[in-house]
Formats: structure tokens, C-alpha cells, sequence
């Protein structure tokens, strides 16, 4: 199943809300334990699907093949990343993408060129995301390919080549966004003192914060100034730098998150929410007592 970014991030959004109403979904699920499948078995599930023709039954032998690290089982993912179902092919895209074996990123790689990115622009983007993903320089040449800001180039794709090179922790792609930013500049003059107005300036403010670990906002001249005093002694981090706005960084997460790691997320941050209003319930108690001097009475407390 596909998990699209606006779901993955409206649902961070949601635990970052602390007025979210209560549910009867708080409480934790039991913690299912994964089950690790033989490679021979998945590759022969999967190519029985695919002798099936059936769209529904390749769908759900890529789900359950999608985590084996396995090169002939990438193999049969990246023939599905050409089959005539738009479902199947994202639904494979996304499972090279998430497969941590090395061949994942190389059949990403080799399909880079393929003509059906250039006819579809959301499996072009849905692409970009998934080299973003490996957050390696091998993938940076095709990231950067294209990233032009103009009315021409779709802006779902340009977003994701912005972000995806926030992944690319290396000076070229601090360089690659800050040119981009120059060019997109419109307007400016004495009111705006020629900083002017920029196309996708959150997706660049987020990606040049990750890269770099500063946080400067959305200015393009204060990030061109402080990279011209900064570039010599810079020196990349291996981690990435945190974002000072929390829905900015909770945004960022996601993009990168398998669902699981999404759906835990979501989970802890219930938690923590079903503490802090234990926490809260506790506290008006104790203030409730000092002010009437009752004794206190453990009793009739419930345990929330």
C-alpha cells in the first residue's frame, strides 16, 4: 500500500497539536513481532504474480516481499517499475526505495533515464523521493538533472528534488540549492531591498537547514551571506541539523519515515500525550487539596 507524504506529514502534524481531542484509539497496540521471510519464497510469490497478470495479486506480492534483502527479489521489483499498471509501478518504486540491500540503489539508479518518468510527473517525483531516500552521492547527479526553476518543469518534481538533496549531505548540494534560490528571485526593488520573492522557499529553508545546522529562515540573501563567510571552514556533518520550526521538522520526518516508523510516531506521541494529562489531572488534585486542606486520599483515584 501506498503511504502518500500529505498523510505521513498530517498525521505528524496531528502529534505536535497538543489540543487534539481524545480518542478510544490511545491506547497501544500490542507489538507485533515481524516475521522474517525466506528469500526463495518471496521471489517465487512474486514471480507467480507477476505469471498471473493480476494487478491485485502483484500488489500484494510486493507488500509482502517489499522488506527482503535479496538482489534476484530487487531484481523482479525493477521489472515492475516498467508494468503497464500506474499501482504496480509505485508500489514497487516504493519497495526499492525502503529496501536497505545495496542493489536497491543501483536498479534506482539504472532506471534513472527511463522514459516513463518524463511522461508521468507523479511517478517522477514519487522516483526522486525514493533516491532521497538512500541519502547517497550516487544518486545526486540525477537528483540534481533538471532542477531548473521554471513553469515548465512540474512543481510536485522540483519540490522533491529540493528535499531529496537534503538528503545528499555534501557541500555540492548546499551550493546546488543556493543557486537555485538566486535564480528564482522575482521582484525585489527599494521596498524589498532586492531580496524579492522565492519560489519553494520553505522546501529550500527546510533542506539548507538539514544540510548545514543553521537556521536562517527564508531569506535568500541572508543564506548567500553566510555561506560566502562560512563555505571554507564548513564542514558537513554526518547528521543531519534539526529545524527550529516544529512542523517544518515534523514535516521533514515524515517524508522520510517507513510506515511503520510513521505509525509509531503517531503512537508515542499519544502516549505521551495520555501522560501529560495523567500528569495534569494529578497536579489540579494536589492544588484542589492545599486549597480545601482535606487530607489527601488515594483511594478513589483512578488510573488513567
Amino acid at each position: 500500500m501506498i503511504f502518500t507524504l500529505s498523510l505521513a506529514s498530517a498525521l505528524l502534524f496531528f502529534a505536535q497539536n497538543e489540543d487534539v481531542p481524545a480518542t478510544d484509539n490511545d491506547t497501544p497496540p500490542a507489538a507485533e513481532e515481524k516475521v522474517k521471510i525466506d528469500p526463495t519464497e518471496a521471489l517465487d510469490k512474486i514471480k507467480a504474480a507477476i505469471k498471473s497478470e493480476s494487478d491485485i495479486v502483484i500488489l500484494d506480492a510486493l507488500e509482502y516481499a517489499a522488506d527482503v534483502q535479496d538482489k534476484k527479489v530487487i531484481g523482479e521489483f525493477y521489472k515492475l517499475l516498467k508494468h503497464k499498471s500506474a499501482d504496480v509501478r509505485l508500489a514497487s518504486l516504493e519497495a526499492l526505495r525502503f529496501n536497505e540491500h545495496d542493489e536497491a540503489l543501483k536498479r534506482l539508479i539504472a532506471f534513472g533515464k527511463n522514459k516513463l518518468l518524463l511522461d508521468d510527473d507523479e511517478y517522477h517525483a514519487a522516483y526522486i523521493y525514493a533516491l532521497g531516500q538512500k541519502a547517497d552521492k550516487k544518486a545526486a547527479k540525477l537528483i540534481k538533472d533538471g532542477l531548473v526553476m521554471s513553469s515548465a518543469n512540474d512543481i510536485d518534481v522540483l519540490t522533491a528534488k529540493v528535499y531529496a538533496l537534503g538528503r545528499i549531505r555534501q557541500v555540492d548540494s548546499i551550493e546546488t540549492l543556493l543557486q537555485l534560490s538566486q535564480s528564482s528571485v522575482r521582484g525585489g526593488g527599494r521596498r524589498g531591498r532586492g531580496r524579492g520573492t522565492v519560489r519553494m522557499r520553505i522546501e529550500v529553508q527546510t533542506s539548507l537547514a538539514v544540510l548545514t545546522g543553521v537556521e536562517l529562515g527564508t531569506d535568500v540573501l541572508d543564506w548567500t551571506s553566510w555561506w560566502s563567510d562560512n563555505k571554507r571552514s564548513f564542514k558537513m556533518s554526518k547528521t543531519e541539523g534539526k529545524i527550529d520550526n516544529n512542523k517544518l521538522q515534523a514535516k521533514w520526518d515524515s517524508m522520510w519515515m517507513t510506515e511503520e516508523q510513521k505509525a509509531q510516531a503517531v503512537q508515542d506521541f499519544k502516549d505521551e500525550r495520555q501522560q501529560k494529562r495523567k500528569d495534569a489531572k494529578e497536579g489540579e488534585k494536589d492544588d484542589s487539596k492545599k486549597k480545601t486542606g482535606d487530607k489527601e486520599d488515594d483511594s478513589g483515584l483512578i488510573d488513567f
